[in-house]
Formats: C-alpha cells, structure tokens, sequence
C-alpha cells in the first residue's frame, strides 16, 4: 500500500504564496531599477510598472495558494495575496515617502486584485456532460 502524502498545514501554504509572491516583487523591482538606470523605461513609467508587478505577485502568490488551503480557491488565493498587502502596508509605514491616497493605496488595489484573480482563475471547472449523439 502506497502511503499518502501529509498535506501541509494552511499557514505554510499561505507562507508559500506569500515568499512566492514577494521573491517575484523583489526581483522584479531589481530588473526595473537596472531597466530604468539603463535608460530603456522612462522615469514617468515606473509607478505603471510596479503596479504590474504587484498584480503579478498577488497573481503568483494566489496561485500557489489557491487549491491548496482548505478553506477553498478563492479565500486561499486572498490570504496570500492579503499578506503580500500587508507587508506592502507595513513597510509603507515605516517609508515616509508613501502617499496613501495615490500612489500607495493604488498599489495595495492592484496586489489585492492579483489575489482576486488568481482566485477566480483556480476556481474548479464545471464538468459537461457528454450527450451521446444518435
């Protein structure tokens, strides 16, 4: 008899997501900064392009996340993706910088909505029903 595999506890799923999610966000701002030095993105294009990144981190995150919690697809996927809000929250706290009226609040819509995405997505197809023809 084959044994089965333990499933992981919830919250090292979502810490899964979460480390997916922020591994993607880090490199992703490391490219940008080496693509924006370099001269190829113009300065006015990096608030865009960080906001992409956070939709593909929430994105990414949700998805390791959503099939693998019990609580179901879509809440899986936004634990994840609401981790990777917070620390966003967390760290803009601490950054004097952050306008959270604009740019910031933007930013946190935009990871939470990667969530919400990857939770759809996830979601289990309805199966057909085959008709028999003739």
């Amino acid at each position: 008899m084959k044994k089965r595999k333990k499933a992981a506890p919830p919250w090292l799923v979502c810490l899964q997501g979460f480390g997916a999610a922020l591994t993607l966000y880090l490199t992703g701002i490391l490219l940008l900064t080496a693509v924006m030095m370099k001269g190829l993105i113009p300065e006015e294009m990096g608030v865009p392009c960080i906001a992409g990144l956070c939709v593909l981190s929430g994105l990414v995150g949700g998805a390791v996340c959503a099939r693998r919690t019990p609580w179901g697809t879509l809440p899986g996927a936004m634990a994840a993706a609401g981790l990777f809000a917070l620390l966003q929250v967390v760290v803009g706290l601490c950054w004097t910088g952050v306008d959270w009226a604009g740019e910031g609040s933007m930013l946190l819509i935009c990871s939470l909505g990667g969530g919400l995405f990857a939770g759809l997505l996830g979601s289990r197809k309805s199966r057909r029903s085959r008709k028999l023809l003739g």
